[in-house]
């Protein structure tokens, strides 16, 4: 994988980088039973825009989700240890710690022992990197609320996050026979 480099355009595509794969990036019909409930509304919602990211990323930077979610934990939780920025990354242990494996590769992050653990730290080519994806973030997520009041991008959130810490009363002790 080569090294990612700043690009002056961070939206523009790379061109050392294959086109991705045709159905990461069709559009697809609505499943009929998302219409109306709500697990299938954000599952739908949450596959469309992993793949959507993961096109993204893979033909600007060259980077896969994994590393991008490691790279904006990070940029966040500086000098963490691997529990911590891959739960700050909301990724498994295994999946961070391949991923750090490739962003030390690419010289994005070093990694250096404090004690037991081993604490993560952009490097200035990983600093650069975070930047320059904070801001594609922060303009992928204007377009996608687009639209919306900040009224309304802010009780969504607050919606997302009340349906996530309902996540553990879908227990399988329900009464209802699912």
């Amino acid at each position: 994988m080569p090294a990612p480099t700043a690009l002056a355009d961070p939206l523009a595509p790379r061109q050392d980088v294959p086109r991705a794969r045709a159905e990461l990036r069709e559009d697809r019909p609505m499943p009929a039973l998302a219409t109306d409930l709500v697990g299938w509304l954000v599952t739908s919602l949450s596959l469309r825009l992993s793949r959507s990211a993961s096109n993204y990323y893979l033909e600007r930077w060259n980077i896969g989700t994994t590393e991008y979610r490691l790279l904006l934990a990070l940029g966040i939780e500086r000098g963490c240890s691997a529990v911590r920025l891959a739960a700050g990354a909301d990724v498994d242990k295994a999946a961070a710690s391949r991923g750090l494996q490739v962003l030390q590769k690419e010289g994005l992050v070093e990694l250096t022992k404090r004690g037991r653990e081993m604490e993560i730290h952009l490097t200035a080519s990983g600093e650069a990197l975070y930047e320059e994806l904070q801001a594609a973030t922060l303009r992928r997520e204007e377009r996608l609320t687009r639209g919306m009041t900040p009224a309304h991008v802010k009780r969504l959130r607050a919606d997302l996050h009340r349906l996530i810490d309902n996540l553990p009363s879908l227990g399988v002790d329900d009464d209802d026979g699912l």
